[in-house]
Formats: C-alpha cells, sequence, structure tokens
C-alpha cells in the first residue's frame, strides 16, 4: 500500500471551544482544582504525538469557554461556523472539542437546526473529564479516538460507514440525539444506553438498540434561522424556565411568580411520571390561558413521560384541541431529558411565534 502524502492526508476541520478538555490544573492546588478553556485546539493536536501528521488539520475558534458559561449566542456561533466548514469543498470531516457540562445541551441543538441536507461528511465532537495537565488526562486519547473516528467514515472511505454526527468519548460513539451526562464526575459520564463501539457496523448496532424515536428529527427547526446567524434577539430573550416540584409551596410559588413575568414557556419537573401537585393545576391553567405553554415531564432522570397515567387535568390545552393562537401549549416531555425538553420547547415556541406552528 502506498504511503499517504500530505496531499492524500483528510482534510480536517478542528473546532474548539475551550472546556475541561483545553483546562490546566490550577497550580500549588492539592485538590484536582483546575481552569477551563486555557489552551487552544491547536495546541491540543500538537501536544499528541504524532497527531498532526496524521491529517491536513484546519483550526478554527469561535469561542473559548468553560461550557456552564454557555449561551445562546454561542450556539448560534457554532451552528454558523460548522455550516460553513459543512458547506466547504475544502473539508472532508470536522472535529469539535467542547466542555462536557452542556455537550448534551449543544448536540441536542444543533440536531435540530442543521441543515440535514447538509450532513453528508464526518461532524464528530469530543471531551474530556480531566484537564489537559492531569496524570491521568484522558482528552489525548479522546481526540485521537475521534480523528480516526471521523475518518474511518469518510464517505467513500473502504469501511463503507454511515456518516456519523455525535459524540466520542472514552472508545464509544454516542448518536447527537442522545447524548446524555449520566455521571458529573468519571471516565464513564456520557457511556448511556445508546452508546455503541466506533466502528464500521455502529449505524446498525445503533438501530438495534430501539432508541427512542420521539426526539424530533434531524433538522426540524433549521429554517428559523439564516445559515449565518450569529444572534437572534427574540431567541435570545425567550424565557423557558423549569419549575422543580418538591414538597412545599415553593412550586406554587414559582408559578405565581411565572404569571406575572409570563415566559415562553415553563417545563414542570414533577414526581414519578410527571404527577403534577394538584395545588399547581390552578395556576398552570392560568398561565396557558395566558399564552404560556406548558411542558409536563418528570424529576426521575430516566424513564420519560408519555401520554395516561393518572394526571390528565390540562388535555383540554393540547395542540389541536383550541384555536391556534388563543392560548398556550400543553404537551408531555416524552423521553427528552429536563435539558433537551427545555432546548427543545425553546425551539417550538420561536417557531409557533415567527411561522404560526
Amino acid at each position: 500500500m502506498r504511503p499517504q502524502t500530505l496531499d492524500t492526508l483528510p482534510r480536517v476541520a478542528l473546532v474548539a471551544t475551550g472546556g475541561t478538555i483545553a483546562g490546566t490544573l490550577i497550580e500549588g492546588s492539592e485538590t484536582w482544582a483546575y481552569e477551563s478553556a486555557q489552551r487552544s485546539g491547536e495546541s491540543l493536536v500538537m501536544g499528541i504525538p504524532g497527531l498532526l501528521r496524521r491529517a491536513q488539520w484546519h483550526f478554527e475558534q469561535p469561542y473559548s469557554i468553560g461550557s456552564q458559561n454557555l449561551e445562546l449566542a454561542h450556539m448560534l456561533q457554532l451552528r454558523a461556523a460548522l455550516i460553513r466548514l459543512l458547506q466547504s469543498p475544502g473539508i472532508d470531516a470536522i472535529v469539535v472539542t467542547h466542555g462536557t457540562d452542556t455537550m448534551e445541551d449543544m448536540l441536542y441543538f444543533l440536531y435540530l437546526t442543521l441543515p440535514a441536507a447538509l450532513l453528508v461528511k464526518p461532524l464528530v465532537f469530543t471531551g474530556a473529564m480531566l484537564p489537559s495537565d492531569a496524570e491521568d488526562a484522558d482528552g489525548p486519547a479522546n481526540l485521537s479516538g475521534t480523528l480516526d473516528f471521523a475518518v474511518q467514515c469518510l464517505p467513500g472511505s473502504p469501511f463503507g460507514c454511515a456518516v456519523p454526527f455525535g459524540l466520542y468519548m472514552q472508545g464509544l460513539f454516542t448518536p447527537a440525539q442522545h447524548v446524555e451526562k449520566q455521571s458529573t464526575a468519571g471516565f464513564d459520564a456520557f457511556d448511556g444506553p445508546y452508546s455503541v463501539l466506533p466502528n464500521a457496523n455502529w449505524f446498525n448496532n445503533f438501530t438495534a438498540l430501539n432508541p427512542p424515536t420521539d426526539v424530533g428529527m434531524l433538522g426540524q427547526f433549521s429554517n428559523l434561522f439564516d445559515a449565518g446567524t450569529q444572534a437572534h434577539p427574540l431567541f435570545e430573550a425567550m424565557e423557558v424556565p423549569v419549575v422543580f416540584c418538591t414538597p412545599g409551596n415553593g412550586p406554587l410559588r414559582q408559578l405565581n411568580d411565572l404569571l406575572n413575568r409570563k415566559p415562553a414557556s415553563v417545563v414542570v419537573a414533577a414526581p414519578g411520571h410527571g404527577n403534577i401537585p394538584e395545588a399547581c393545576v390552578p395556576v398552570l391553567r392560568r398561565l396557558l390561558l395566558n399564552g404560556v405553554s406548558v411542558v409536563r415531564a418528570s424529576r426521575v432522570a430516566a424513564g420519560g413521560v408519555e401520554r395516561g397515567g393518572e394526571f390528565n387535568a390540562l388535555n383540554d390545552f393540547e395542540e389541536g384541541v383550541l384555536p391556534a393562537g388563543t392560548a398556550g401549549v400543553y404537551s408531555e416531555s416524552g423521553s427528552l431529558s429536563l435539558s433537551k425538553c427545555v432546548v427543545y420547547e425553546r425551539l417550538r415556541v420561536l417557531a409557533r411565534s415567527l411561522i404560526g406552528q
């Protein structure tokens, strides 16, 4: 086999956004304390032996933050950069380094808003649970493995992979719409029920897991923003709070406060199978009548909220029951996590306000 030359190496864009993978330990600290977003994407690649020589690299850094500081404007900025790179004939694959705190939020937002027709080249995110200079730093292996997987799945490659869009971490790949941080610590924090080995059969293996289908459609809200949109005042101003139901008067007070603010929508994280406390129902009805949408979700991490069960007090506000525009819309979260539910609801309400959906 003829060795690859510089001209025949894959053309890979590395888009760095900060995060723990680019973090460094705080000098003199006796704990694991560190500062995220201290290194550029180029320095990360150059710090891994041999990685620079495995691709024709193109480096971009739209911003550099710890991902707990992620704002909606950052999400739009990264989307615009990725669309430009997906459209570029000079780029074969895209690797994105991102903080793990809001990896789920970012990937689900992109899943719903990137035009599906553009996703014809690998777009794979990665991150790290330890900073770059920690003794057991996982970032180098994650970044190297992400490159291997992306190159393996290039269109026309001998492996014949489906084109991936999602997250590579710790030797596993998770499609974008199913990425969830399962733990606050540990290398296996993103090992979820729909994670698969990153090989030529990844898509078939993923499909065999029977993943939920109520997570929205790829590119469902791509028409809400232009390709180059980096700021959207209405989208950024929209409020979608989560009211977390616990025993006591806290949830009721929060809902009453929302009557004055009139957010775009409210997600109610109720106990069990989304069993909203009876005391909250009258206030929720008032919110709905005032045009505020309501999503019934669960504070339980897994299982989701499907229709049925003992709670049906707000079913008369479901989509299509009342004339369009007369009130807010009531819905259930289905299999979506709380963070995904907020992302989806923000986009759904924006679509409804802009184009009458």
